[in-house]
C-alpha cells in the first residue's frame, strides 16, 4: 500500500492548513518533522531522508513551499532514494533565490539559485503553481519547472496555496494523488 509523506514549508502546517486536512483524509500518511522556523536546507534534508528511510512502502511525497525545495534537494543528494518515491507532488514551491545556507537569504548575498538550477527530477512529478504566489512568481515557477523537468499545472490566481490565501481543505489536490 502506498504511503503519503507530507512535507510542510516554513512555519509548518497548522491545523487549518490543507496539508493537515489532507493528512486526515489519507490513512497511510505521515509528515516530516522540522524546526519549522529555521529553514536550514541541510537539516531539513537530513530529516526528510530519515523519514523516507523509515517508510517500508512506495511513497508519494506531497510537499509545500520550502518543503518542495527540501524534497528536490534530498532526491538530488540521495538518488538511491528515488526508487522509493512513486510520485512527487510539489505545491506552490518557494523560490530558491530566497534561501541560503543560513536560512533566509540576505539581499545581495549568495542564494541557492545555482544549486537548484542543476536538479533534474527522474521520478514522476507534478508542480501545482499559482499566478499570484508571493513566494514564487509565475514566470519564475515556469523557469524552475523546466529546469527540474517537472510538468506544471497553473491553478490560477490562488496565492501561495496556504491558509492566508484561503486554503484549508484542498480537494483539488486529490486527483493528483490518484485517490
Amino acid at each position: 500500500m502506498t504511503h503519503h509523506l507530507i512535507v510542510p514549508g516554513v512555519g509548518g502546517s497548522d491545523a487549518e492548513h490543507w496539508q493537515s486536512w489532507l493528512q486526515t483524509q489519507i490513512k497511510q500518511s505521515s509528515r516530516v518533522e522540522q524546526d519549522w522556523d529555521r529553514p536550514i536546507l541541510s537539516e531539513w534534508v537530513s530529516n526528510w531522508v530519515k523519514a523516507v528511510q523509515n517508510i517500508d512502502a512506495p511513497i508519494k511525497v506531497i510537499a509545500h513551499s520550502f518543503g518542495c525545495l527540501t524534497s528536490l534537494a534530498a532526491l538530488a543528494q540521495h538518488p538511491e532514494l528515488t526508487s522509493k518515491i512513486s510520485k512527487l507532488i510539489l505545491v506552490a514551491p518557494a523560490n530558491p533565490n530566497r534561501f541560503d545556507e543560513s536560512g533566509f537569504a540576505k539581499i545581495g548575498q549568495a542564494n541557492y539559485q545555482h544549486v537548484f538550477k542543476t536538479m533534474n527530477m527522474t521520478v514522476e512529478s507534478v508542480m501545482l503553481i499559482s499566478e499570484n504566489d508571493s513566494w514564487l512568481g509565475l514566470d519564475d515557477a515556469m523557469v524552475w519547472a523546466k529546469c527540474w523537468n517537472i510538468p506544471s499545472v497553473n491553478l490560477g490566481s490562488v496565492g501561495h496555496i496556504n491558509v492566508a490565501s484561503g486554503f484549508g481543505p484542498f480537494p483539488q489536490i486529490l486527483p493528483y494523488l490518484n485517490l
